[in-house]
């Protein structure tokens, strides 16, 4: 009668074999797709011409994600001697900031990032700037300019600030409870 050693080796062989039978069985099939979607790379000059076609197609797509990235104003171009840099424009600044705050995963430790604000009516375009991004990081508007969140957003929330100019009127805290029973969720 087998015993659970022999099974635990006989499980860790199976597994070794499986996975060396997954990464072939992978290699094969992305070989298959190419050559089906490149056949006639493959016939003419084999394996290097198909890794070239791949290489423009993906420099293509490249460039087509540059020109979209521009027209819609999130980057712009500056040529520098021989060189071409891009940089973030304002509107491609808060489109990154606001996916940072979508993908920010919960607090681990149960804290809560609490912003609090007063900022004056002649910041009026700031005021709604900040507003709309703690909606798109899942805060929670507590009261008028209170809002909460269980992400850990405490640096990104910071960071905003000081780029809008607004450390004089918004406070950023860490929490841990709260006396109204409606905390955020």
């Amino acid at each position: 009668m087998p015993t659970k050693n022999n099974y635990s080796a006989l499980t860790k062989k199976l597994l070794l074999f499986l996975t060396a039978v997954g990464k072939e069985l992978i290699s094969t099939l992305e070989l298959l797709n190419d050559l089906h979607n490149y056949r006639n790379f493959y016939l003419w000059d084999g394996l290097p011409q198909v890794d070239e076609f791949k290489k423009l197609r993906d420099e293509k797509i490249l460039r087509v994600t540059i020109q979209a990235l521009k027209r819609r104003q999130y980057i712009k171009a500056k040529k520098i001697g021989k060189r071409l840099m891009f940089y973030l424009t304002d509107k491609g600044k808060m489109a990154c900031l606001t996916e940072q705050l979508r993908q920010t995963k919960p607090n681990s430790k149960k804290f809560y990032t609490v912003v609090i604000f007063d900022i004056p009516e002649s910041e009026r375009l700031a005021r709604r700037q900040l507003r709309w991004l703690l909606r798109q990081g899942n805060f929670i508007k507590l009261q008028q300019s209170v809002w909460a969140s269980k992400t850990d957003t405490y640096e990104l929330i910071s960071k905003l600030v000081k780029d809008l100019k607004l450390q004089p009127w918004v406070n950023i805290f860490y929490a841990t409870g709260f006396l109204n029973p409606h905390t955020p969720s």
